[in-house]
């Protein structure tokens, strides 16, 4: 009787099974980077606090992007999103959606206007952030600016007070005295030119400090900040007649503004004024300030619109878009110095009329976000299927307002010469934003010179590079002036690359193009990020 023979059982070692595993793993990330999720890092500071990329600080943020978000739903408006440059598309950028698909877009006193009709027809309808996100925007001034210089004193510098004398330091508190039966503490911060659109604003002390002392000569278009939000704990000795929070805005040609949430009696009311008479009001609102009890007041004009708060809950709004603030804001400069004049400029304050004192307690002063025209024109026209994207610093910020393509030709010889010369054999479209010759190249920065070798380098709106042949003219690397790229011919004479900005494939991202939603900063997090002495450790969070 033969035996059985028994069927040999095939063993996988496991040198095998690691390696498929290794495989799946390196197949499974692949996949989740190129349809689900990656990360990128922060390089530049145009997203500024949102998204931190600073030199002067040394914090850059590690970001996680939804990339299949855009596969169930369009994007939004106020998106962060991440997307190919257009003029260098194998380049990612990272923005804020300001502007959709069919968009007419006004920029004025730094807030979005939807535009509609033309000439004197032409109507106005502020586009407004939603709570949310308005709540993650603003930006605080103080007491952030006084810890950033390291002052102790509000009196004096920041805050000051009339009369001179109704106002007096107690401890973190101020008193005023109604002694004269009226009492007024106004926000004026000369060191720093009062409610201006500073690029240190809105950062933690130790990082302002860094960036301000790196910016503070810093000359890009600047302007007044209308739109504010004031609050203090307030207490009073005895009943009062009336006490405001108010937001004065003066500008030069323009009657002046006042804003302000009015409490007189145990009511309360938000008004528009001029200097003779009151331009519009709110219903009135039930808001009473008990004598000897703290209240929490707060009072906002933001998007044209006007907010108040008591102990955190909201009150009451008041449309104000009737007397929007669209024009008036940018700061005049004279030589190499801006100007703060006395007749352009926005004053937070506090006023009361009654008897006794008032105690203002946790003062706080906020500023919205402040998107500044630039270089846009003055009406946006957003083609369908495309977007226009903002950085959140806008001071600092390269982004559609001033995306600028230059177009080149290239001879036989790859030679620079006209694009519509007859020696062009072809033509090259890419960014002006020519490096100074004083700093090193940088691939952000394009075209770059090598004079001594009288060549450029150049890369094109599809990321390729192009060393050519070229002689430059003058003034070469001051793209922020609006400055010409100049060549010099072979004849000997100099001309200018033609350039185009405000169009499709320039200024306007396609819906094509657009990768996905910035979700999360995974870095900077305590506690490993201590250990490396970073300025702004805790950023770990969702983005808005």
């Amino acid at each position: 009787m033969s035996k059985k023979k028994s069927k040999k059982t095939i063993l996988v070692g496991p040198v095998r099974t690691n390696l498929e595993a290794f495989g799946v793993a390196i197949l499974a990330a692949v996949l989740l980077k190129w349809f689900c999720i990656e990360a990128y890092q922060i390089p530049t500071s145009s997203m500024q606090p949102t998204l931190m990329g600073s030199s002067e600080a040394d914090v850059y943020d590690r970001i996680l992007v939804d990339k299949l978000i855009q596969t169930w739903r369009e994007p939004q408006r106020w998106d962060i999103t991440v997307f190919k440059y257009p003029l260098q598309k194998n380049q990612n950028y990272v923005k804020r959606i300001g502007g959709m698909p069919g968009d007419r877009l006004f920029i004025g006193g730094g807030n979005l206007y939807q535009v509609s009709g033309d000439g004197a027809a032409r109507t106005f309808t502020p586009i407004r952030k939603p709570d949310d996100l308005q709540e993650e925007m603003w930006k605080n001034v103080f007491p952030a600016r006084m810890e950033t210089r390291s002052e102790t004193k509000m009196l004096g510098e920041i805050w000051a007070a009339s009369p001179g004398k109704a106002a007096s330091e107690v401890g973190e508190d101020v008193k005023l005295s109604l002694a004269n039966g009226v009492a007024r503490l106004f926000f004026r911060d000369e060191a720093d030119g009062g409610m201006v659109d500073r690029v240190w604003d809105g950062y933690p002390a130790a990082v302002a400090s860094k960036i301000r002392e790196k910016t503070i000569g810093y000359m890009r278009t600047q302007e007044i900040v209308p739109d504010c939000r004031l609050g203090a704990t307030v207490t009073t000795e005895q009943a009062l007649d009336e006490f405001a929070l108010e937001i004065d805005v003066s500008r030069p040609g323009n009657p002046k503004l006042t804003f302000a949430f009015v409490v007189r009696g145990d009511k309360a009311t938000l008004e528009v004024r001029d200097d003779k008479q009151t331009l519009g009001k709110s219903d009135e609102f039930a808001c009473a300030l008990a004598a000897g009890t703290p209240t929490g007041l707060m009072f906002a004009h933001v998007d044209d619109m006007l907010i108040a708060w008591r102990d955190g809950d909201e009150l009451q709004r008041f449309d104000a878009a009737a007397w929007a603030i669209r024009d008036g804001c940018v700061l005049p400069q004279k030589d190499g110095r801006l100007e703060f004049p006395i007749n352009q400029r926005v004053v937070p304050q506090f006023s009361a009329r009654g008897k006794g004192n008032v105690t203002l307690q946790e003062l706080r002063l906020d500023r919205d976000q402040h998107y500044t025209r630039d270089q846009a024109p003055e009406v946006i026209e957003v083609p369908e299927g495309h977007y226009y994207m903002l950085g959140d610093n806008t001071l600092q910020s390269i982004d559609s307002r001033g995306w600028t393509a230059i177009t080149i030709g290239v001879d036989a010889d790859d030679n620079v010469v006209p694009p519509d010369s007859p020696e062009a054999v072809r033509t090259l479209r890419g960014n002006k934003r020519p490096m100074s010759l004083a700093n090193p190249p940088d691939r952000d920065e394009t075209p770059i010179a090598y004079p001594e070798q009288k060549a450029i380098v150049i890369i094109d709106e599809y990321g390729e590079l192009h060393r050519l042949k070229a002689e430059i003219g003058p003034n070469w690397g001051n793209p922020s002036d609006g400055s010409p790229v100049v060549f010099i011919g072979k004849d000997g004479k100099p001309w200018t690359a033609p350039t185009t900005t405000n169009t499709k494939g320039i200024s306007f991202v396609p819906r094509s193009d657009i990768q996905g939603r910035a979700l999360l900063v995974f870095y900077p997090f305590r506690p490993i990020s201590w250990l490396t002495g970073n300025a702004w450790p805790g950023r770990f969070g969702f983005v808005r």
